[in-house]
Order: structure tokens, then sequence, then C-alpha cells
């Protein structure tokens, strides 16, 4: 049976958001699966065990639409969003099942081909060696903000397609998404409402986006009524607040880990072909999505020995299973040259991560252009003393400090 909820760690709670792996550990020290208050007046069973996690994330009996729950988990899940947020819940692939989810894939997945990341890596490369060049004459910098986040940012409005206005516009938003200042209702609703009037322009007028782009994909769908207006709205504004953000944060981390482990770094910087493994291995010590979405069974599932009631909300917790012993041997240590693989950053079963090919290819080129280009960049200040942003979903900083040279 789970443990009982007050001798656990909440690992939810502010305090764990520089460190949520101490209460990680804890909570699998006691067992695969617990029912936690995850939020005032919200019981959730959280799944921390690996196997557990990778078993119930393709368990057709678990749908990731509320309405497989009850309305009073629904009020409190709603609770904990602005009104202006809940206007992004819609019809999109993190809130719909197959076989809406499966269609809507099919869409997307047409822009992200193998042929299409191709042709994007050269731009890629291109704008990571912008954003560095401005750098250049800096000793100090954030790294979050004046690289790692602009460069997911950009390399999103060339998948989209979007005009030379759009690259503006989008990273202008998306960093006051990604700062924090969008927690203020007042600025997020300025972001929410900035972004659908440009995207609203767009779609009036089909000619001004890239003929190659993903939203000329998507608006041609939806003429073949291979998707709806609503679907489609609620499409474009998935790929603003979910299309960099993971990205953005996870180079961020896998920067400031590196620095932090400098006798890793130094094995990469010796062999630069380690790069596809150290970036595995990094995803899973610390990757940018801490835990899925919301999931609620569609009937009793029994887990490790406990019977999840229908309707109960569950939470994957990524990061717990990526730590979990039982798969990785001392997984909290750093080993870039680690063979098992299987990380769950990326999610697992039907709602795994589309954009993950791109995520890995953003992430490899700005790795390894960052430390070619700056060999001696230096966190500016301990690690301990980063700030970890508190979320329940995005493991990330509001800022990452260096000094680029001394």
């Amino acid at each position: 049976m789970a443990s009982p909820v007050p001798v656990l760690p909440q690992p939810f709670r502010r305090e764990f958001a520089a460190a949520p792996y101490v209460a990680y550990r804890r909570l699998i020290e006691a067992g695969p699966i617990h029912q936690l208050e995850v939020a005032p007046g919200l019981l959730a069973w959280v799944v921390c065990g690996y196997e557990e996690a990778r078993a119930l994330l393709i368990d057709r009996r678990l749908s990731i639409e509320p309405a497989s729950t009850t309305s009073e988990v629904r009020g409190v899940l709603l609770s904990l969003a602005t009104e202006e947020k809940q206007s992004l819940y819609g019809r999109h692939l993190l809130a719909t099942d197959p076989p809406d989810h499966t269609r809507m894939r099919k869409v997307m997945s047409a822009a992200l081909t193998v042929r299409r990341l191709r042709s994007l890596e050269t731009r890629v490369q291109e704008i990571t060696d912008a954003l560095l060049n401005d750098l250049a004459d800096r000793e100090r910098a954030d790294l979050l903000t004046d690289f790692a986040l602009p460069l997911t940012i950009l390399v999103l409005v060339e998948l989209i397609g979007l005009p030379t206005d759009g690259a503006v516009l989008f990273r202008d938003l998306g960093l006051q998404v990604l700062r924090g200042d969008a927690e203020h209702d007042d600025v997020f609703l300025h972001v929410i409402q900035s972004l659908a009037a440009y995207l609203g322009d767009l779609m009036a007028d089909p000619q001004a986006v890239s003929p190659d782009g993903l939203m000329a994909l998507l608006l041609a769908a939806e003429r073949r009524m291979e998707i709806s207006t609503d679907e489609l709205n609620s499409l474009l504004f998935q790929l603003f607040f979910a299309g960099h953000e993971s990205t953005g944060y996870f180079i961020a981390n896998a920067i400031a880990t590196l620095l932090q482990h400098p006798t890793e770094l130094a094995r990469l910087r010796q062999d630069p072909e380690l790069i596809d493994g150290a970036l595995e291995e990094l995803l899973r010590f610390e990757g940018s999505v801490k835990s899925a979405t919301w999931r609620f069974p569609t009937e009793p599932i029994e887990v490790a020995g406990v019977l999840i009631p229908a309707g109960d909300p569950v939470l994957v917790l990524f990061g717990a299973a990526n730590r979990d012993p039982r798969q990785f041997d001392h997984p909290d240590r750093l080993d870039l040259g680690r063979t098992s693989t299987g990380h769950l950053s990326f999610g697992h079963g039907a709602h795994h991560c589309l954009g993950h090919a791109l995520g890995r290819m953003e992430a490899k080129i700005a790795v390894l252009s960052l430390f070619s280009r700056f060999p001696d960049v230096q966190l500016d200040g301990p690690y301990e003393e980063l700030p970890w942003r508190h979320n329940m979903v995005m493991r990330g900083m509001s800022r990452l400090p260096v000094v680029l040279s001394r």
C-alpha cells in the first residue's frame, strides 16, 4: 500500500525548487507510488518509480482529458490557473486522447520530418553563432536570457515559418513568459492578447507565412478539415508556450550541470564525439520537464499493489523516475559515459514529445558551440545559489549568470 501522507516529503513545495532530488530520493525509498497533497485541496497519486511510470504512460486506461475526472477535481485544477491561463486550455496534443490526438499528431509531424530537420540544422547553427557573436565582447552574461531562450525562440520562428516581424514579437513575448514576468496576471494577459492578435492576422493572410513552415501546413490541414479552427488555435498556442520552453531550460540546465562537474566537462572537451550520449545523460540527470501532465484513470488501475480509483488525478514524476536506482546505477552521479539509456525526459507512449529530435539537435549545437567559443566560461557564483523557478512541471532557472572569460 502507499505510505501515509504525513511521513513523506512534499516535492511540490517551494523549499524543494532548488533541490527536488532530495525529496524524490526519499519518495523512491518509500515506494514507487504515493498519494500526496500536490496543491491545496488536491490529493493526487504521484508515481516516482521508473517501471511503474513507463507502464502507466502506455496504459490506455489512463486518460489525459480532464473530462475523465470528477467535476470536483476539475474545479481544483482550474483554480490553480488564472482565468487568462485557463483560456489556453483546448484541443491540443497535451489535452486529447486518441483518436483525436492521433489525428492532430499526424498533422503536426508533417513539419518535423527528418528532411525538414536536416534543412533546419544549418539555420540552428547560424542562429547559435550569431547569439554567441553578440556575447563576444562581454565579460559576463546570463546564458538563459542571452543565449538559451533566444535560441529556441528563434528556431521556433523558423519552424513555424513566421515573417521577420514574428521573430521580434516571439522573442519579446517568449522572454516575458520565461523570465517569470508572466506569472503576474496582467503581464500574462498582455502576452496572450498580443499573441492571439498576431496569429489571427497571419491566419487571415496565409501568404505572409513561409509555404514550408508548420503554420502553412496547419492552415492547409484546416482547409482540408483535418483539424478544426479551435484545434488550429490551440495547437499554435501550444507551440508558443511549449515549443521552446522545455528546450531552452534544458540547454541552460545542461550548461550549468557541466560547469558544476568539471571532470565530466573535460571528458566532453577532450572527445566531442561523446556529445550524443552526454546529452542523454544530461536529460536523465537534469532534464527540464519534471513531470507529465495530469492523467486520470477511466477505470480502477492497480500499480505496484496500489489500487488507483477511476477519476483520481495521477502525476508521473519524470525527474524521480530518472533517478530510480532500480533502473540506473548510482543515479545521483553524472556520468557522460553511462551506457544505460531510456530516460523519461521526453515522456513515453502516445504523448512522447513530438519535438524530441529538434530539441536534441538544438541542445547539441548549443552546448558544443558555447564551450568551443568560450573555453574559459565559469559560473558567476556558487551553483547552489542558482535561482531555480518554483514550478510543478518545469525544471529551470530564472537566470544563469556566468563569467565568459577571465
